[in-house]
Parts: structure tokens; sequence; C-alpha cells
């Protein structure tokens, strides 16, 4: 299954490459008869497809580096934040905001260029509508970066559009599985005490499973998927470690890899 992924995705990212190439090439071979528009046009197509190409390399394939690990205090709780990697969800937002310009732009030029009122320019305009909104709900923070917080008492997940914890004495177990990529799960009893909500109701990137489980795409970590499953099974299953969380401590843990637990005699 992971081969055929890994095909498909490969495949997709060489022909949103090759369209970027290709447009730009358009772009900057145009005469002194083409509009400033048309010229326009290509070169974000181009950008587009580049950055769309961009996305597909780094979220499919992503550099595994130093863990991203900070402490959070907030109100209510202490906890260890391992971070996601920037990047992709930068890639993602740049990539809205090129549809966006590339929509409106084709758009209004389609419909002042002709006489009445061409339908593909409506409809390229139509298009264009949910680009801004993104946007906005990214600037709101309704749409955001993803974060997974360890605190002392459970594991609150943020995912780009929705959010949810669970409390260590509802996990039942840490798992990982592969569905041509892998994800940690952390799966809850069945009358465990989750809580969850979407924080977009415009866009939904996030599944929210039927049942108690927190489901952890490592795609978004810049932390090996191992390590990671490791990390959350190591406090799933020692509860006299989780007064770590929040410290220096846990975040040296994960950074050096050194999850043994010493017991004293």
């Amino acid at each position: 299954m992971r081969r055929s992924v890994d095909l498909r995705v490969s495949m997709s990212v060489v022909c949103a490459a090759v369209m970027g190439i290709l447009a730009a090439f358009r772009a900057a071979s145009m005469g002194p008869g083409a509009t400033r528009g048309e010229a326009m046009f290509f070169l974000v197509l181009a950008v587009l497809m580049l950055l769309t190409a961009a996305f597909g390399a780094v979220y499919w394939w992503p550099g595994r580096g130093a863990p991203r690990v900070r402490f959070v205090d907030r109100a209510g709780y202490v906890g260890t934040e391992i971070r996601a990697r920037g990047i992709v969800f930068a890639l993602l937002v740049l990539m809205v905001t090129c549809a966006g310009f590339l929509s409106l732009g084709a758009g209004v030029e389609i419909v002042l260029g002709n006489d009445g009122l061409p339908w593909v320019g409506v409809i390229l305009l139509l298009v264009a509508v949910p680009c801004p909104v993104f946007l906005a709900e990214v600037a709101l923070g309704h749409v955001r970066s993803t974060s997974l917080v360890l605190a002392p008492d459970g594991i609150r997940s943020r995912g780009w559009s929705a959010e949810s914890y669970l409390p260590w004495i509802s996990v039942r177990r840490v798992r990982m599985v592969h569905h041509g990529f892998p994800e940690v799960l952390v799966e809850g009893d069945e009358g465990a005490a989750w809580a969850r909500r979407r924080t977009s109701r415009l866009f939904s990137f996030d599944r929210i499973p039927g049942s108690p489980r927190i489901e952890v795409d490592a795609r978004r970590f810049a932390v090996d998927p191992e390590l990671l499953h490791r990390f959350l099974t190591l406090y799933a299953e020692q509860p006299q470690l989780r007064r770590e969380l929040g410290t220096p401590v846990a975040a040296e843990r994960l950074r050096s890899g050194s999850l043994q637990v010493v017991r004293s005699r």
C-alpha cells in the first residue's frame, strides 16, 4: 500500500512541477503583443503549481530534524508541546493565497474583457471566494498549525481545523498504524472524558473520530514516527513519569531519544 501511495504522490508532485515550469516558460516567452493580464496569469499559475509540488514533497516526505519542543503555561495546565513543522502550514497558506490571486485575476480579466457576463469569469470569481475566507480564518486563529501538548493530566491535540483532549486516566493503548503514511493513535476507553470540537465551521482538514481517540499525523511533525510513538507510549504506561511533563526533563527525553525508565531498587 505504501509503495502505491508513494507512486501516486510522486506522479502528482512531478506533474505539478512540470506544469509550473511550463507555465513559467510561457509567461517568460510571451511576445510584446500579449496583455499584462495574460502574462500575470501564467506567472501566478507557475508559482501555484511549484508551491503545490513543494507542498506535496515536504508533506509526504518530511525531513526528520531535531524535534521542536517547548514548554507551555496556559490557563489550567502546564505541559510539553511538540510543535509541527511550520513549513507545511506555511506552504498551505501560500498555495491558497496564490489560488485566490489566480482565480480572482483571471475572473476579473475575463469579465472586463468581454461583452455581457461570461459564465467562465463568474465561475472563477466564485472559486476565488473561499480563498480570502480561508485567510481570514487563519488570521482569527480558527485554522492554524498543528501542535501536540502532553500535560500531567492528559493529551491535547490541535489540528489545522479541530482540537481534542484525552485524559491519561482514560487512555487504553497507544499504537502506530500505516495508511500509506505513519499515524500514531492514542485510544481511550469508551466512557472516556474525551473533549473535541471543530475550531473552524467553514473548513474541515481534520477528521474527528467516532470513538475516543487522538490521531497524530506524523507527517506534520519533525519527529521520527517511531520515536513519537515510543514517547507517547512511555507516558501512557508510566503514570509516575507524568510529573516530568512541562519540565526540561521531558523535552530532553524526546530530543535525546532516551526513553528508558530507570527503576530504583
